[in-house]
C-alpha cells in the first residue's frame, strides 16, 4: 500500500506531537538534501554523515522547539547548518566573517588547475574554496532552491545580507573563471 503524501506542515504537526512515523517520513524526504548540503559545505562525506545524523538526533530531542510546523524544512537546515559550522570550527577554525572583506576565498586562485580539469570539476573545487558563509548561501539558493527569506532564516542573517553574500560569491566565482574562459577562447 502506498504511503499518503503529507505536506511539510502536516508532517511538522505530527512530528511535534511525537508521531514516530512522521520522523521516518521526514528522514526519508530530507536526508539526501541535508546530506548534499552538508557534504558541499564540509567537503567531507564522513563528517556530513555525522552532521546529518546529529541533526536528526537534535530534531527529535528538541521537537517541542519547532514553533511553526510549516517551517520544518528551514528548521532542519538551521540545525544542520549549526552542526556543520561547529564541525568546521573544530576542524579548521574558520575565521569570523567580515561583510566588508572582499576576499571571500580560503586559498589562492587555482590557475594551474584550469589547464588540466574540466569546468565542472574546477567549479566544484572553487565552491569548496569559498568561505563557508558564502558557500552555504550559494548552495542553499542554487542546489536547494530556497528563497532569500528561507536562506536568511537558516543562516540567521537578513535578506539583504543573503543577497550581498550571493552577489559577492557569484562575482568572485566569475572573476576566477575568467582566465579559463579567455584561455579556451584562444
Amino acid at each position: 500500500m502506498k504511503q499518503p503524501i503529507f505536506t511539510d506542515e502536516q508532517l511538522g504537526i505530527r512530528f511535534k506531537n511525537g508521531d514516530a512515523e512522521a520522523v521516518t517520513l521526514i528522514y526519508e524526504r530530507y536526508k539526501s538534501g541535508l546530506f548534499l548540503f552538508c557534504v558541499r559545505l564540509l567537503s567531507d562525506h564522513a563528517a556530513a554523515e555525522d552532521v546529518v545524523q546529529e541533526t536528526f538526533v537534535k530534531m527529535i530531542a528538541e521537537r517541542t522547539h519547532l514553533k511553526n510546523p510549516g517551517s520544518l524544512k528551514s528548521w532542519m537546515y538551521i540545525i544542520a547548518r549549526n552542526e556543520a559550522f561547529t564541525q568546521l570550527h573544530r576542524k579548521k577554525g574558520i575565521r569570523e566573517l567580515n561583510e566588508n572583506d572582499e576576499n571571500i576565498f580560503q586559498s589562492d586562485p587555482p590557475l594551474t588547475e584550469f589547464e588540466s580539469r574540466e569546468r565542472a570539476v574546477i567549479l566544484e573545487k572553487m565552491l569548496d574554496q569559498l568561505l563557508p558563509q558564502y558557500k552555504e548561501v550559494l548552495m542553499l539558493r542554487e542546489y536547494e532552491s530556497m528563497t532569500y527569506d528561507e536562506i536568511a532564516v537558516v543562516t540567521g542573517t537578513t535578506v539583504s545580507a543573503v543577497k550581498s553574500r550571493l552577489f559577492k560569491a557569484r562575482k568572485a566565482l566569475m572573476e576566477r573563471l575568467e582566465p579559463l574562459q579567455k584561455a579556451s577562447a584562444l
